[in-house]
């Protein structure tokens, strides 16, 4: 079986997604830091109300609400089924965004804009694409294999207050990925990556930085990331991503059912 790892498209499909582990914390090399990321306990199936901010560099905020369904198909492979929905701002309203991961090959992806009226996929070159007007680009969104990088334990050091391992991850194949390298900050006590930065394939340069600005707390058993934020360092444009608030309550649900029928193009679609 071959091991997927999801890091960033955990923060933006299930931000809420932080697996609890016991794990005592010895001497390990990068790759099992990134296993041990990939190995946390998610559920069954996720469900999270969630907002969304493009904010530009002057400051400047364009807010949207989406909700967010995600469930596991496959446990041997570590499958999941993802569909998004955006509810506001009315221009956008019932956009819905399906993702399904495969085994092995690049994960399919659709998307159903409501002017056009029909459900279009992403196509490969269309992966460094922005998605919704955000900082997450179509690829951010996509599980990787964990054998198709070269991991190296940077450090350890303190990061906004938790104890960190600092690894670094190189494709093995560049021409197959949007970005030279990852550089993650992973809490030692949860296995959270709470900082990632991403560096241009052309320049080699720092391209965005990806930080978690919430606080970790455990929610029905499982570590629970509220907020997080991507940001380009060239433009100064930045995403805020958050789970929001229903009847006064966070909505996020783990282990949920959900019909299977919501993971298909004709609910794409329709909606329904």
């Amino acid at each position: 079986m071959k091991k997927k790892i999801k890091i960033i498209s955990i923060c933006l499909m299930t931000l809420f997604i932080v697996g609890s582990l016991n794990m005592t914390a010895v001497a390990i090399d990068g790759r099992e830091i990134m296993e041990r990321v990939d190995n946390r306990d998610t559920g069954d199936s996720r469900h999270a109300l969630m907002g969304m901010d493009l904010i530009d560099a002057n400051g400047d905020v364009r807010p949207r609400v989406l909700e967010v369904w995600s469930q596991k198909v496959d446990f041997e492979k570590d499958l999941n089924h993802n569909i998004i929905i955006f509810h506001e701002p009315s221009s956008i309203k019932n956009t819905r965004f399906l993702q399904k991961e495969n085994d092995g090959e690049d994960d399919d992806q659709w998307i159903y804009l409501p002017d056009l009226g029909r459900v279009r996929r992403i196509s490969g070159g269309q992966g460094g694409d922005s998605f919704m007007g955000s900082d997450f680009t179509y690829d951010d969104l996509k599980s990787r294999e964990i054998d198709d990088f070269e991991y190296k334990l940077l450090k350890e050091e303190e990061y906004n207050d938790y104890e960190t391992y600092v690894v670094e991850a190189i494709p093995k194949n560049p021409a197959e990925e949007q970005y030279a390298k990852t550089i993650s900050w992973i809490t030692k006590e949860h296995y959270i990556p709470v900082k990632i930065e991403m560096y241009d394939k052309d320049s080699k340069e720092l391209y965005k930085e990806m930080k978690i600005k919430s606080d970790i707390e455990k929610i029905d058993g499982i570590w629970t990331v509220f907020s997080t934020v991507m940001e380009n360092l060239d433009s100064g444009h930045k995403t805020n991503l958050y789970v929001k608030k229903r009847d006064n309550n966070y909505l996020l649900e783990y282990n949920v059912e959900i019909n299977d029928k919501r993971f298909s193009q004709q609910f794409l679609k329709t909606g329904r």
